[in-house]
C-alpha cells in the first residue's frame, strides 16, 4: 500500500469524524443561542427604580404529582444521536477490518 493512499484514508477518517462532531454540536449551539428573555434581552436597569428592602416574597407551592418533573431533555434526539454514533463506529470498524484482510 502506498504512503499517499494510506494518508488519504486517514484524512478521510478525520474528515468523517469532524463532520460527525460538527453535526452534533451545531444544533446544540443553535439551541443554546436561541434563548428567549421576557424583556427581549434588555439588561439595562432604570437608575430611578426604588426597591423596598422590606418586600416579602412568597415561595411557590410544590406540586404533589406522582410523576417526575419535565427537565427539558430531548431523549429521542439523544437516543438517535447515540444509535447513529454506534452505526458509524460499526461501519468504520468493519471497513478497517476489510482493508486489513485484503
Amino acid at each position: 500500500m502506498s504512503k499517499q493512499r494510506k494518508n488519504s484514508g486517514r484524512a478521510l477518517r478525520v474528515a468523517a469524524a469532524s463532520g460527525i462532531v460538527l453535526g452534533a454540536l451545531v444544533p446544540a449551539a443553535a439551541a443554546f443561542g436561541a434563548g428567549t428573555y421576557p424583556d427581549g434581552g434588555n439588561t439595562q436597569v432604570d437608575p430611578n427604580t426604588q426597591v423596598d428592602p422590606n418586600t416579602q416574597v412568597q415561595a411557590a407551592q410544590a406540586s404533589k404529582s406522582s410523576s417526575l418533573p419535565f427537565t427539558g431533555g430531548d431523549v429521542t434526539g439523544l437516543a438517535l444521536i447515540g444509535v447513529g454514533a454506534v452505526g458509524v463506529g460499526a461501519v468504520v470498524v468493519r471497513q478497517s477490518r476489510r482493508k486489513a484482510i485484503a
